[in-house]
């Protein structure tokens, strides 16, 4: 689940334990906060599965843009960066495609991923490669993989796992239905975390809960579409400061 706001990225710097899953903590004492969450662009009804649904096995779609929406802060205009698909190039031998990604953001820089048909991503690096700077690309690495889901089979009902950049554990989802996005069938689920621990050596304590929908492209397990909100809520001495929702979406085109 991306994250990617300013004030997220602040506080899960530091270690933070999971709380709660599916319709638990914050999520049940305060639902309203939840419908801050960006819907999902979804081009037809939700329909329940009865069976498994196998997710992945292609290495990569007609995608070419991934971007990202995010409210840094509530007074002020979300903020949009997209990374630019600039090639894509299948390769046979390791079952994968090398796709070339030019970030908005970091104009003049190209990145080259290598995804594999199971969902696995095999390198992340500078185009051409540079390893003396490709340490700092860690960060787009664990963003590009909360995106991208490995092959599985997942039956109605059955909880997975959405990995968060930067944390051992991820958000808790349970399978919606399926639908589509354009001509893709994708799978929705609901995925929801709570998220507490200490900010460093302030003294404060943060309280993190996300919840939201994703949209998964069956034939990749590429997060397709994902809307979320983040309830942040600070204490210092066992005293809130106040409590921050961000609402948050990301989708492929």
């Amino acid at each position: 689940m991306p994250l990617g706001l300013k004030m997220l990225r602040l506080l899960l710097r530091f270690p933070l334990v999971a709380l709660s899953l599916l319709g638990g903590g914050a999520a049940a004492q305060a639902p309203d906060w939840r419908s801050a969450a960006p819907p999902l662009p979804l081009s037809a009804p939700v329909t329940a599965f009865t069976t498994p649904v196998a997710i992945g096995g292609a290495a990569w779609g007609p995608w070419r843009k991934l971007c990202r929406e995010q409210s840094e802060r509530p007074d002020r205009a979300p903020r949009r960066d997209c990374l630019s698909v600039a090639a894509v190039e299948r390769d046979a031998a390791a079952r994968a495609v090398r796709l070339s990604l030019a970030p908005e953001v970091l104009r003049g820089e190209k990145l080259a991923v290598l995804r594999r048909d199971d969902g696995s991503i095999i390198s992340f690096t500078h185009e051409p490669p540079d390893a003396a700077r490709d340490g700092a690309l860690v960060p787009w690495r664990r963003q590009f993989e909360s995106w991208s889901l490995t092959a599985r089979r997942l039956a109605p009902g059955a909880i997975f796992e959405m990995p968060i950049p930067d944390q051992a554990r991820g958000a808790t989802c349970r399978p919606e239905g399926l639908s589509r996005l354009g001509a893709r069938q994708v799978l929705v689920a609901i995925c929801a975390v709570e998220l507490a621990g200490p900010l460093g050596n302030t003294g404060q304590e943060a309280r993190i809960a996300i919840a939201g929908r994703v949209a998964i492209d069956v034939p990749t397990g590429m997060i397709a579409a994902q809307g979320y909100a983040a309830r942040i809520e600070t204490f210092n001495g066992g005293r809130s400061n106040g409590v921050v929702v961000l609402p948050s979406r990301h989708w492929l085109e």
